[in-house]
């Protein structure tokens, strides 16, 4: 009796950690198409293709400082990944860094 149930352990286990890898696979893919458990369809994004998020006017410089910052670091990271070395782009981003650390985004007079 302890065997049979060992056996179903271990068959229970392995379809478990067989459908684990399928499904991990099949997200991997960029193509997916889920069907929908309830309808029978393919899962739609409800929100549309154009959102728009709106600042209050008060935290626009610094979020625009914090945007400008994020995409100099994605670009001298790739540029770091291939070898290259801008300068200018990162006196940039010591500058936009230091801005931040000041809290000086936050005067409308340092807005661009």
């Amino acid at each position: 009796m302890a065997r049979v149930r060992f056996t179903l352990l271990v068959v229970a286990l392995a379809s478990t950690l067989f459908s684990v890898q399928a499904t991990a696979q099949s997200l991997r893919d960029p193509n997916l198409d889920l069907p929908s458990p309830l309808v029978g369809g393919t899962l739609k994004c409800s929100n549309p293709d154009n959102l728009h998020i709106r600042i209050p006017k008060r935290f626009a410089g610094r979020a625009k400082l914090k945007a400008r910052l994020m995409d100099l670091l994605r670009e001298s990271l790739f540029d770091d990944a291939k070898g290259t070395v801008d300068t200018k782009r990162d006196k940039e981003i010591k500058d936009l860094a230091s801005k931040l650390r000041k809290g000086s985004a936050l005067s409308p007079s340092t807005q661009p």
